[in-house]
């Protein structure tokens, strides 16, 4: 088999009105390598995209092949494709085992690669404003890390189509956005991916890369709900975003089985949202500060919500559909609100106070729901009884139960309806000056 190895670097000086370095390299073959090195302004490495050449990429065919490009400067580009051509539509060849490494120092840059093969590793790291970043690998066992630090107005997306993939964007600064698409509907193989989104700063978003409609449709949600940052369709995916900061927000969709999505936001005036179609998903959602605002959608079997608040005025709406889900929720501060709503038979909802003027609402309709609700005062950070809190439960079916604790507190009102026949309310209230009231029909 013929091999070839190549050590490349470009240190070109055209002459144009700003100085502009061109790298544009093609190998085919196993065991190449390429290394660009570029200092200064509008450089490129890749293809200039014509009427007669669309294509903007340096291209690698074959096995094992690895490509690193560092550039320092403004307005660089930067372009690669491992394991494919695009120049010759229809014609995959294999390419396993390929890298990409591309570093850029500065800002208004641009970097971009598209990996169909096996076990690629793709790396992309930018410091500095208004860079981009994007990926696309179609192949198993991919991975690709994004990380944008030390600037503003950042833009990160990847997105596979197979098994095994990882996605992982990190991004310091503000007004950053990273999203990030594992499997597509209609397609096979979509199991075991794992994405991770982490963002500080402020004004941060996941969302979905065209910021636009749902796919598929979903209906209830408009379609510019911030995108979705985190898609996910298949078995056994993992959707992870963490941002630390003010106004930021973060999506997760998941369409399929036995998916996990988890967000936590740390700031205020921060929103969430996760979506899950399928059957035996988990979400959780933690969030410490105020004015935060977050939801959870589940449209299936056997799904269970979680919600963990640390603050003021934040809130929390939880909404499934189906049986046997399972909705937890906690609540440490003041003013909050957490609305859940569930439809179907043996669902269960909890929800732990404490602190004063929250608002518990929880909405079941069905046979043989359970829903419980538990104040308690053992915490110095919240000092006094819990006060001044409002539980409204209405439970619509056969054979519902309901019970409500309230260790101390004065002035907690208690509303509780079951309709329909061989219901409970269990009702044990320490404190002045609370009220409660049941009626069951």
């Amino acid at each position: 088999m013929k091999k070839f190895s190549l050590f490349f670097v470009a240190f070109f000086t055209v002459g144009f009105v700003m100085a502009q370095n061109v790298s544009d390299v093609k190998q085919i073959g196993n065991l190449n390598q390429i290394f660009v090195d570029q200092t200064g302004s509008n450089n490129l490495v890749g293809r200039v995209a014509t009427s007669d050449s669309p294509v903007t990429f340096s291209s690698q065919t074959g096995d094992e092949n690895k490509a690193t490009v560092t550039q320092d400067g403004t307005g660089n580009k930067a372009f690669f494709e491992q394991g494919v051509s695009y120049r010759y539509p229809g014609s995959y060849p294999d390419g396993n085992k390929n890298e990409i490494t591309i570093n850029q120092l500065g800002k208004i840059n641009s970097a971009g690669g598209f990996s169909l093969g096996n076990e690629n590793i793709v790396k992309m790291t930018q410091t500095g404003d208004n860079n981009y970043s994007g990926h696309w690998e179609w192949g198993d066992k991919n991975k690709a890390t994004i990380s944008q630090t030390g600037g503003d107005e950042n833009w990160a997306y990847a997105a596979t189509n197979s098994s095994n993939n990882t996605s992982t964007i990190n991004q310091i600064g503000t007004k950053n956005d990273g999203s990030t698409s594992q499997g597509w509907i209609g397609y096979a193989s979509m199991s075991n991916n794992t994405a991770t989104i982490s963002q500080v700063g402020t004004s941060n978003k996941v969302s979905l890369a065209d910021g636009t409609a749902f796919n598929p449709a979903l209906t209830g949600y408009s379609s510019d709900l911030w995108g979705f940052g985190i898609q996910q369709y298949g078995l056994n995916n993992k959707g992870t975003a963490i941002q630390k900061g003010d106004e930021n927000k973060a999506a997760i969709y998941q369409f399929g089985d036995r998916n996990t999505g988890y967000i936590n936001q740390d700031g205020k005036d921060n929103e969430s949202t996760t979506i899950q179609e399928g059957s035996d998903n988990f979400a959780n959602i933690g969030v410490i500060g105020e004015d935060n605002h977050a939801n959870i959608r589940e449209t299936g079997n056997n799904h269970t919500a979680t919600a963990v608040i640390t603050g003021d005025n934040n809130s929390v709406n939880v909404i499934q559909t189906a049986l046997h889900n399972l909705s937890g929720n906690a609540i440490e501060g003041n003013l909050n609100t957490i609305v859940t709503t569930q439809s179907g038979s043996n669902n269960s909802t909890s929800s732990w106070l404490q602190g004063n003027s929250n608002t518990v609402t929880v909405l079941q309709s069905g046979d043989g729901n359970t829903n419980t609700n538990y104040t308690n005062q053992d915490f110095s950070e919240y000092p006094g009884s819990d006060d001044s809190n409002t539980f409204t439960i209405i439970q619509s079916g056969d054979n519902s139960v309901n019970t409500n604790t309230l260790m101390h507190g004065d002035g907690n009102t208690f509303n509780v309806t079951q309709l329909s026949n061989g219901n409970i309310s269990t009702n044990n209230v320490t404190g002045n000056m609370n009220t409660i009231t049941v009626t069951q029909n």
